[in-house]
C-alpha cells in the first residue's frame, strides 16, 4: 500500500512538472488513482495512465498548428481539476462498485468502457481538428468549422476508434479480463461514447444548457453502460 502511494506520488509530481495537469487536478488524480487501486488493483490504475499520459500526447501533437486555427486547449493543454473529474469519476465509480460486488464483471466492463470513452473522445477531438476536410455536425451532417461543438471528421472517427481498441487490448494484455470481454467492451462502449459526446456537444453544448465538462461526464456514463451491457451480452 505504502508503496503503490509512494508510486502515485511521484506521478503526481511527475504530471504537474510535465504541465498536464494543474496543481488541483493533479492532487485530484492522485487520489482517484489511490482509490482505484485500493478498489480493484495496479491493473485498473495501469489502464487510467494509459489514457492520461495517451491524451496528452495527442493533444500537444501540433500543438502550435492547433493553435494557429484557434482549436488547441488552452494553457498548452494543461488540464483542471474540472476535466479529471469530467473524465475520471465515472471510472473511480465503476472500481468502487467493482469493490462492493466482490468482482462483478459488469462494473469491469463498464471500467473499461468508460476508460475507453474518455481515451476514444480525446483522440477523436485532437486528431479530427487535423482533418483538411471541414467537419460536418453530427446532426445535419452539414459542414461546419474546425472546432465546432460536435463536429464529426472521417480521420476523428477513425482515432476514436483507434483509442477505444487500444484501451481494450491494453487491458488484455494487464490480464484485465478475456480479450473479447475486453475488446466488446472498449469498442462498444467507446465508439457509442465518443459519438454520444459530439450529439450532446451539438445539441446542449452549443446551446449553452451543458459545459464541456457535463458533456464528457454524460457520455462516459453512456459509453460505460452500453459497454457493460454489450460486453456480458456477447460473452454469457
Amino acid at each position: 500500500m505504502y508503496l503503490v502511494l509512494l508510486i502515485c506520488l511521484a506521478l503526481g509530481v511527475l504530471i504537474y512538472k510535465k504541465r498536464i495537469l494543474d496543481a488541483r487536478g493533479t492532487t485530484l488524480a492522485v487520489l482517484m488513482g489511490v482509490l482505484i487501486y485500493l478498489f480493484a488493483g495496479l491493473a485498473w490504475l495501469v489502464l487510467l495512465l494509459c489514457f492520461l499520459f495517451l491524451g496528452f500526447a495527442t493533444t500537444r501533437y501540433k500543438y502550435s498548428y492547433k493553435k494557429a486555427l484557434n482549436v488547441s486547449e488552452p494553457h498548452g493543454g494543461r488540464r483542471k481539476a474540472i476535466n479529471v473529474i469530467a473524465n475520471g469519476a465515472l471510472p473511480t465509480v465503476f472500481a468502487g462498485l467493482y469493490y462492493l460486488s466482490d468482482g462483478s464483471t459488469f462494473f469491469m466492463a463498464g471500467y473499461l468502457a468508460s476508460v475507453a470513452t474518455v481515451t476514444a473522445d480525446t483522440l477523436s477531438s485532437e486528431l479530427g481538428v487535423l482533418s483538411r476536410r471541414r467537419p460536418v455536425l453530427i446532426t445535419t451532417l452539414k459542414e461546419v468549422p474546425h472546432g465546432t461543438n460536435g463536429g464529426v471528421t472521417f480521420l476523428g472517427e477513425i482515432a476514436g476508434f483507434g483509442g477505444a481498441l487500444f484501451i481494450g487490448v491494453v487491458a488484455y494484455a494487464l490480464g484485465m479480463g478475456p480479450l473479447t470481454l475486453c475488446l466488446t467492451s472498449s469498442l462498444v462502449g467507446g465508439i457509442i461514447g465518443f459519438n454520444f459526446d459530439s450529439l450532446l456537444g451539438a445539441t446542449f453544448e452549443r446551446r449553452g444548457m451543458l459545459s464541456n465538462a457535463g458533456v464528457n461526464l454524460l457520455s462516459s456514463m453512456a459509453g460505460g453502460i452500453f459497454g457493460a451491457g454489450a460486453a456480458l451480452y456477447l460473452v454469457r
